[in-house]
């Protein structure tokens, strides 16, 4: 019986991009017309640019590559968390091609080597000796070490995620492995090329993120709403405040049609005021922000889904959430359990446990070699 090849989804998604959709974007990047779709196919992968010039074109025009967002029942898939024909979500997909993107562009700026010197012609009583000495023993195979190209990508693979960082692989290809290594998951939390730069030219970790002068002064809209907030400190562990001005003001009465802002369990001694402003306390406030436009929540909204997702989480799972910068790894993370739990006006018990079981559950790969 002959044996037939399985088809793995990264094949599936890769026929997909080099067929309907390369056919699709040549409708929005003339550029491609010249090029077969193999060909348009590698020019753009090799090409952060081009390569954010088509998902560019998909955002603008999602009519247009609505037929290939289909389901494994062929139906049409609206969310980008959603399981595609192939089995993968879109969002998976995305990473495979800033994987692929960043691979190629490591390579071609890393590995350029320089070409072996030509070896010398033996001399005529060197192919004398030879006729008569035996022939030399066969070279042991040695395994080819990685490349600086193929250890950065490797160190960065993990966290080669969303289309965003198109923009930074050029200023990507300086970092050194060892500084990769030692960010982790915190790449993700810079988005700047300054960040990028800054720590290609000094070699160490930047402590936090640049944030935007417009986004350091705008206002913060959570609010508790269980009445007055004594500045008092509490001895709850695990619940320290630092009071500031933005928890303070979180006085408004609640609303007949607003969820219930109450904590499921509080430790002895502790109001629930203190207790909740404990709790967004913990959230920094160009996340919260970030959070509440994403999912669409009002301020009320949003100090229930903070609330809930602390009581779900584990502590140090919340700590390090709460402190991450929006559009982070923690931060994306988060929002995608969110909306695939569609936990967030709804903060069942239902919804938040399996919102808590998807925020855990981290993203792996699915990039290969």
């Amino acid at each position: 019986m002959a044996y037939v090849a399985q088809i793995t989804p990264v094949d599936q998604i890769n026929a997909a991009l080099r067929g309907s959709v390369i056919d699709t974007l040549r409708l929005f990047i003339p550029s491609l017309a010249p090029y077969s779709n193999d060909e348009a196919f590698n020019v753009i992968l090799n090409s952060p640019e081009m390569t954010q010039r088509s998902f560019r074109a998909f955002r603008d025009h999602p009519d247009a590559f609505a037929d290939m967002l289909r389901g494994p029942e062929n139906q049409p898939v609206a969310g980008e968390n959603e399981p595609l024909s192939c089995g993968r979500t879109l969002t998976q997909v995305v990473a495979l091609v800033v994987q692929a993107v960043a691979k190629r562009y490591f390579r071609a700026k890393l590995s350029l080597r320089r070409p072996a010197a030509p070896a010398a012609e033996p001399g005529l009583m060197e192919k004398v000796s030879r006729l008569f000495s035996s022939p030399p023993p066969p070279k042991a195979e040695t395994r080819k070490a990685p490349s600086q190209a193929d250890r950065l990508f490797l160190a960065m693979r993990d966290h080669l995620l969303f289309e965003w960082q198109l923009r930074l692989i050029p200023h990507y290809v300086g970092l050194p492995v060892p500084l990769v290594q030692r960010l982790g998951s915190r790449l993700l939390e810079f988005r700047e090329i300054e960040d990028i730069q800054w720590m290609v030219r000094t070699g160490q970790p930047l402590s936090a993120p640049t944030v935007r002068h417009s986004e350091a002064l705008a206002p913060l809209h959570i609010k508790a709403d269980l009445g007055p907030m004594p500045i008092e400190p509490i001895a709850a562990p695990g619940l320290e405040i630092t009071p500031a001005p933005a928890v303070a003001e979180m006085t408004q009465a609640p609303m007949a049609d607003q969820p219930e802002l109450t904590p499921l369990a509080l430790p002895d001694g502790v109001s629930p005021q203190r207790f909740v402003a404990a709790v967004l306390g913990k959230v920094n406030p160009p996340l919260a922000r970030w959070i509440a436009r994403e999912m669409s929540l009002n301020p009320r909204q949003l100090a229930v889904v903070m609330l809930r997702a602390y009581e779900a989480l584990p502590a140090g799972e919340f700590q390090r959430f709460g402190a991450c910068a929006p559009h982070s790894e923690e931060a994306r993370r988060f929002l995608a359990a969110a909306r695939t739990a569609r936990f967030g006006v709804d903060t069942s018990p239902g919804k938040t446990a399996e919102f808590a079981r998807l925020y855990q559950a981290r993203i792996k790969s699915l990039m290969q070699g």
